[in-house]
């Protein structure tokens, strides 16, 4: 039956063994030297009992030098042995060096047990604070490691939310763009002005563009992330708030313009409402002409977002309606010098006074003629003393007359937009001179058409 393996002895139990050895072996040292003291005092004993022995006159000399030692047995035959006094010294001097070899040997063993034990201790100790230091190490370097985590999952989620943000800037500034596009004219079409309402027209170019991730490119890498992240924020806060500046420019703008048409609607004796209903219009009837309003949390940008929508919307319809009165000079800059305006005049040809229902233009023949609005050709040809006329219905009562052309280049029933030549200056009919004969009717009532002219003057660029 094998029997079980020995316990590692610890560095304590080691020491304890070797001062128990230590004890034993001075125990046995000290047996040793009372078993030698013994023998001497016997062998003294012994010479001092037995005789001298017999012999010749040598025998003599060397009995004084040596001594017999008898030893004996009960029950066994005696035996002897002569010792000299050498002998005995080299004994003594044996036994002494024996001794003090034991005892050195003896004193070694204890002092090297004790420095043995000394050493484990000082290992041990230094062991202990080693392991002690490595785990403060582990505690600071864990500490660590979760601050990092947190400051990363913070920056990460920073920068998922400026990329929101960024995604709604850059979605907020195609609606800027296309808004501003909605407060002023295209090129080419109704060329209504702006600056009249006071202070320059906002273009659409006007409207910021710097895109918050430019500043991406001015940051440097080796900043820290949470000061760049905290830089961007910054930023886009900076752009939201020009954004907001831009919106409420462009509500302002968009505001002004749709004052300033409804006002030119009341000095012509013209009902705004009567072309545009407000009511219809904000209930979105033209609400696909306008970008799409995205959600972006419904704050002060969103709010304002709605209200120029709304504005717009019946601008846009205002505008429409606005291009069909004839504000526009029929024979735009010099070209047309006005000669004879509207009311009672001196007639040319009998010198009797007698009302003249528009407004001469004196240019020379074959100048081009332009409708004054938008509508539909209702007559193209001769019409007594107006020669060779085009007359256009620009709807909800209002027409405009062009007479004594030399040429016309409509037809009846063709729709004409604002600006159309209509035909070309001439002398036909009852006419003294080539000059554009033009009239402005409201319900079949001529109204003086300088006064539409004035009006527009102040909304139409001269083409």
């Amino acid at each position: 039956m094998s029997s079980a393996p020995a316990k590692p002895q610890t560095a304590a139990e080691r020491v304890a063994a070797r001062m128990k050895a230590a004890k034993a072996a001075e125990a046995r040292a000290a047996a040793e030297a009372k078993v030698a003291a013994a023998e001497a005092k016997a062998q003294a004993q012994l010479r001092k009992a037995e005789p001298a022995t017999e012999g010749d006159g040598k025998s003599d000399k060397a009995g004084k030098r040596d001594k017999a030692v008898k030893l004996s047995r009960p029950g066994r035959p005696r035996w002897t042995m002569t010792v000299g006094p050498a002998t005995i010294a080299l004994v003594l001097v044996a036994f002494a060096l024996l001794a003090g070899w034991a005892a050195i040997a003896t004193s070694a063993l204890i002092f090297g047990d004790k420095l043995s034990a000394r050493l484990v201790a000082q290992q041990s100790d230094m062991q202990f604070a080693y392991e002690q230091k490595l785990v403060v190490f582990r505690t600071q370097l864990d500490r660590f490691a979760r601050q990092t985590r947190l400051e990363r999952d913070g920056v990460e989620g920073r920068i998922a939310d400026l990329m929101l943000r960024q995604a709604a800037l850059e979605a907020r500034q195609a609606m800027l763009t296309a808004l501003a596009d909605q407060t002023r004219l295209p090129d080419g079409a109704s060329p209504v002005k702006f600056g009249e309402a006071g202070g320059a027209p906002i273009k659409a170019a006007s409207v910021q563009r710097a895109a918050p991730q430019s500043t991406f490119t001015i940051l440097d890498p080796s900043y820290p992330a949470p000061e760049r992240v905290t830089y961007l924020e910054h930023a886009i806060d900076r752009f939201e708030k020009v954004q907001l500046g831009s919106l409420n420019g462009l509500t302002q703008r968009s505001q002004s313009t749709l004052l300033q048409l409804r006002s030119a609607f009341s000095e012509v004796g013209l009902d705004a409402e009567k072309f545009v209903p407000t009511a219809a219009l904000v209930r979105g009837q033209v609400a696909d002409l306008l970008p799409e309003t995205k959600d972006f949390g419904g704050g002060p940008f969103e709010s304002n977002v709605a209200q120029i929508r709304r504005t717009l919307s019946v601008l846009g319809r205002l505008r429409t309606a606005a291009n069909a009165v004839p504000f526009f000079r029929p024979i735009p800059g010099s070209a047309g010098l006005m000669t004879s305006s509207y009311g009672t005049r001196s007639d040319p040809f009998t010198g009797e006074a007698r009302f003249h229902a528009g407004t001469d233009f004196r240019s020379p023949i074959g100048v081009p003629v332009h409708a004054g609005g938008s509508g539909v050709v209702q007559t193209a040809g001769v019409g007594g003393g107006y020669g060779n006329l085009v007359i256009i219905d620009h709807g909800n009562g209002i027409t405009t007359r062009y007479g004594h052309l030399s040429a016309i280049n409509v037809t009846v029933g063709q729709p004409v937009a604002l600006g159309t030549v209509v035909g070309l200056v001439g002398s036909t009919g009852r006419s003294t001179g080539p000059h554009l004969h033009y009239e402005t009717r409201i319900n079949g009532e001529p109204n003086d058409p300088t006064h539409f002219i004035r009006v527009g003057e102040r909304i139409y660029a001269t083409q």
